[in-house]
């Protein structure tokens, strides 16, 4: 409530009135930007910038200084990937080179995972001797759930 009173108070006795209100915000929709399409010209403009190899970032960023229509660089990442789908090139200039973001808390994530780890007891007896180089002796221990991680390392010198 507070927020509208503010935004919408008169602005030289700060006294609030539903009607002064009411036209305020009229006169903030007329001016507000509109949802504007992904104009031939704003196409032109990124195309140019990807063949310059610019990021999505960079391409919103530049426009913003050079007085272009403002573009989001998530709607430039799907310009990309529209026309990379229609089988485009434009995908060659992007630097993420179509690695998807992946949601953190997946069920089904698998970093951090040692698949065809081998247990302790099944190396080579000449591993203990430590006699080649290369021969050290390092242990990961994973915790229950893949939680916690050890890494003892234990004195291998004679």
């Amino acid at each position: 409530m507070s927020r509208e009173i503010k935004r919408n108070s008169n602005g030289r006795s700060g006294l609030y009135k539903a009607d002064l209100a009411h036209r305020k915000t009229e006169l903030r929709h007329k001016t507000k930007k509109k949802n504007t399409r992904f104009s031939q010209q704003m196409q032109n403009y990124v195309l140019r910038c990807l063949s310059e190899d610019y990021s999505p970032e960079q391409i919103g960023g530049r426009a913003k200084l050079e007085n272009v229509e403002i573009i989001s660089h998530k709607l430039i990442h799907q310009h990309i990937w529209k026309d990379k789908r229609a089988g485009g090139k434009l995908d060659k200039h992007s630097r993420i080179k179509g690695r998807r973001y992946r949601k953190r808390a997946s069920l089904k994530d698998k970093r951090g995972l040692i698949l065809g780890g081998t247990d302790i007891s099944t190396r080579p007896s000449i591993v203990d001797r430590k006699e080649r180089i290369g021969d050290l002796e390092i242990d990961l221990v994973i915790g229950k759930d893949h939680n916690r991680t050890l890494l003892p390392v234990k004195d291998c010198s004679k």
